[in-house]
């Protein structure tokens, strides 16, 4: 670090050392409450967890809680284990069950729009699903690469971006952890942790029925979840979920014949026509999940936990999500050459594509008659066992397991003018084991160890038509090609952590993490139409790539805790990413084993925070500065020469900032909510980036000392909610959130017309219910103020430099909702 940023530094933390020394002596004159474990609701909170929530790793630390009208205390999992908000030093937020059903979140897409900074969007190709935290985010484009921000689902280490297609239900909690978190997550967290906890039985009968509906997209939707005591020692829960919607996005394309030019010649010969879009609303979706909870006492120091979720998910082709818009005063888009007339050009809720000829998907598998569509199962289980060996030892053992199966058609073009048509078909499973030891002696010292090891292998076979060619006379086949991948990985991971509590009041931590990768994979084409082998890798012949790598990931924290209201700490964490192989759109001719191979992606950086419980517990403050060094950044970038996108890794990138986080209670029954950050990431070292669109052929370009894409500098939000008594047993609540964001860039190009203006997005609902909570009555609005945000772009295949294609958020909602709980 240079001596300007260590003074930098010091500056910070002199300041928030002072303020925790004013806050100390204001909170020693305070009586402090007898520690107890109640939840809370908040929209950066989360409730305490149960007894039966216990991550397999010691409890650290005594909670915190109010006094009566005030905070309560806050129980998060960041470090796998349970612990006190105020007392990690970790920066997280927490999301409780309370705040993510008062403000309609159902997916993780919804979910992100509560957390500054976070970005997540659906896309149909390549990883499915874009993951971003503070600008840091694997793009969706490619197969090979796995996500930067690791999603924990119930202790299911998942690194596939497809899982944000299913729909959230019966939550205990969400917590979103920033920077690098290596040592208790592993690899695939160098951004970050989204950690995903569902509810537990509890200790007697209960359960939930919640319907509603959505009028701007026609969204029905209804789960539940009942579970209590079996026996003594057995608990079960059952939930479940079904939701189905027509749509908010409105597809205009009509039936016509393909444009009489050259480029069409082939498919017009074979008699083709377009025949529009026989979906008119998308993304016209149906979720169904489904979840089985097991909780066995087995001994009085054993306790183990079974989960399995299983969802499914249908809709009318991931392309319905998508918006083709243009720049550079183009006014119609184009698609080999020919302008489309029925694309206006805006990034609104209208688009015009068509379904693909069925004629030329002769032979084609999966193709559905080219007509649009997404079927995709998942199986996630978890299997949970704690055992406390004595006072002093606890042992968890965490197996982990998911299943994925997706097969999906879209038109890539996104015209009406039908030109490129691709099926893909994916199965990839994954089982994995941790082993950690944890001890609790009556001693300044005590630690964490264990080991973890997982084997994923994923499977693809995908089927496109890329260009108008001829019929195949050998096979009759239209289409331009089918290809396979098989890709197998397995890594092992020993890991441990000392914990060393110098004084009452000074605790020092430190451990590391070693990984050892072993990635396998086979890359070819099964079938080429002759009339494009020229353009490709020659039909059986493969890419036979190996990857061997390992790392190092070290860490430790310095915790100054002046009073039990008050945490003052400063990190050096650690991240890594594996190295691996990239899988282009379209395998070219000078594609090698070498030249889609890529690095592994590291990141070092430090931390320093202060938390706080002030004012008699009416007040939380959070406040968290950081700066991340990220090496060999994993990016995918779009080549329209080749129609192809490429990975290879950005030199070097600085992430860097301060957030804040404040909850405050003035009165019973009223709660303030709000956060803030500043987020400068940016290239330090990036020679040899993709060229926006239309620049000259092999220009290659210098992005270094440019702002990442998807990182606006600013973002936050504010909200309230307050509850009054109406008597006669009613309760009335009314809450209201808004979030804000600065502008940034969409594309990884930074090209300058694919900026995403600042914007501000409201939240606002009202509901009536019963003081007991046993039924409610909600209606529920979602970004009131309408905007329709681009969270990803891309350049358009085969369109004009010009011609673009964005992944909007969902716009306006309105909900009315009804919960009945016994």
């Amino acid at each position: 670090m240079k001596f300007r940023s260590v003074r930098r530094a010091l500056a910070i933390g002199a300041s928030i050392a002072a303020l925790a020394v004013n806050g100390s002596a204001w909170a020693q004159s305070q009586t402090v409450p007898q520690d107890t474990q109640q939840p809370i609701s908040g929209a950066s909170v989360t409730a305490a967890p149960t007894t039966e929530q216990y991550q397999g790793g010691q409890d650290r630390g005594s909670p915190v809680t109010g006094s009566t009208g005030g905070l309560e205390d806050i129980i998060v999992t960041a470090r796998r284990s349970s612990e006190s908000l105020l007392k990690v030093p970790v920066a997280v937020t927490a999301l409780s069950s309370d705040a993510l059903v008062r403000n309609n979140v159902t997916t993780l897409e919804s979910a992100a729009q509560l957390v500054p900074f976070v970005t997540l969007a659906r896309f149909a190709a390549g990883n499915g699903a874009l993951l971003s935290i503070r600008g840091i985010g694997s793009t969706p484009t490619d197969a090979g690469v796995q996500q930067s921000v690791l999603v924990n689902f119930d202790n299911v280490l998942v690194g596939r971006g497809r899982l944000i297609q299913q729909g959230l239900y019966d939550l205990a909690q969400m917590e979103v952890l920033k920077g690098p978190q290596a040592l208790f997550y592993g690899k695939n967290s160098p951004a970050g942790v989204i950690s995903i906890t569902t509810a537990d039985p509890g200790n007697k009968l209960e359960g939930y029925a919640r319907a509603g509906y959505e009028f701007v997209a026609d969204e029905r939707y209804f789960e539940g979840a009942i579970g209590g005591p079996v026996t003594d020692t057995l608990k079960v829960r059952l939930a479940g979920r079904y939701a189905a919607m027509d749509g908010y996005i409105h597809n205009s394309a009509p039936a016509q014949p393909f444009p009489n030019t050259p480029a069409f010649a082939p498919w017009i010969a074979a008699g083709a026509t377009l025949p529009g879009a026989s979906a008119r609303l998308g993304p016209n979706t149906e979720d169904i999940g489904a979840r089985l909870t097991v909780v066995w006492d087995a001994t009085p120091s054993l306790n183990i936990k079974l989960k399995y979720s299983y969802g499914r998910a249908r809709n009318a082709g991931d392309d319905e999500l998508y918006i083709l818009y243009c720049g550079r005063g183009i006014t119609h888009p184009s698609a080999y050459g020919s302008l489309d007339l029925n694309g206006d050009c805006a990034f609104d809720r209208h688009t015009s594509v068509s379904d693909f000829p069925a004629v030329l998907t002769a032979n084609m598998p999966e193709a559905n008659g080219g007509v649009p569509y997404g079927r995709l199962t998942t199986h996630i289980a978890s299997l949970n066992a704690n055992w406390e060996i004595n006072d002093q030892l606890k042992l968890a053992a965490i197996t982990g397991f998911y299943d994925l199966r997706n097969t999906s058609s879209f038109v890539a073009n996104q015209t009406s003018f039908a030109g490129i048509y691709n099926v893909a078909e994916e199965h990839t499973w994954s089982i994995a084991q941790e082993l950690r030891l944890s001890s609790d002696f009556d001693a300044p010292v005590n630690f964490v160890i264990g080991g973890y090891i997982d084997r994923i292998h994923q499977w693809n076979n995908n089927h496109s038509a890329i260009a108008p060619l001829p019929v195949d006379p050998a096979t009759g086949k239209y289409y331009t090609y089918d290809r396979l991948i098989d890709f197998v990985s397995t890594s092992q991971s020993v890991f441990g952590q000392i914990i060393w509590d110098i004084t009452p009041s000074l605790e020092l931590t430190a451990g590391a993490r070693y990984t050892r990768d072993k990635r396998d994979s086979l890359d070819g084409l099964t079938y080429v139409n002759p009339a494009f082998a020229a353009n490709l890798r020659a039909q059986g012949n493969y890419l036979d790539r190996i990857y061997r790598g390992s790392n190092y990931s070290p860490e430790a924290t310095l915790s100054w805790r002046p009073d039990a209201r008050q945490t003052l700490y400063i990190a050096y964490k650690t991240g890594y990413k594996s190295g691996g192989f990239s899988y282009p759109a379209i395998l070219i001719p000078s594609f090698t084993d070498e030249n889609t191979t890529f690095k592994p992606e590291t990141a070092k950086g430090f931390e320093l925070g202060y938390k706080a419980q002030l004012l008699d517990n009416r007040l939380r403050l959070e406040i968290a500065a950081y700066r991340t060094n990220y090496k060999n950044q994993q990016l995918s970038s779009f080549d329209a020469t080749l129609n192809s996108f490429i990975v290879s890794n950005a030199g070097r990138t600085r992430v860097q900032g301060i957030e804040m986080q404040v909850a405050y209670v003035p009165i019973e029954g009223l709660n303030l909510r709000g956060a803030l950050g500043y987020n400068d990431a940016k290239y330090q070292s990036y020679v040899g980036a993709a060229c926006i669109a239309g620049s000259p052929a092999g220009c290659l370009a210098d992005l270094s000392g440019r702002r990442l894409p998807r990182a606006p500098k600013w973002s936050g939000n504010f909200g309230a909610t307050y509850d009054m008594s109406l008597g006669n047993d009613l309760k009335l609540g009314f809450n209201g959130d808004a979030f804000y964001s600065s502008s940034y860039n969409t594309l990884d190009s930074l090209d300058p017309e694919t900026v995403q203006a600042s914007f501000w997005k409201l939240n606002a609902g009202i509901s009536i219910g019963a003081e007991d909570d046993t039924w409610k009555l909600s209606f529920i609005g979602r970004n009131l103020t309408n905007e329709f945000i681009n969270l990803f772009g891309n350049d358009s295949s085969r369109g004009s430099p010009g011609d673009y294609i964005g992944v909007p958020a969902r716009p306006r909602e309105f909900v009315i909702e009804g919960t009945y709980r016994f």
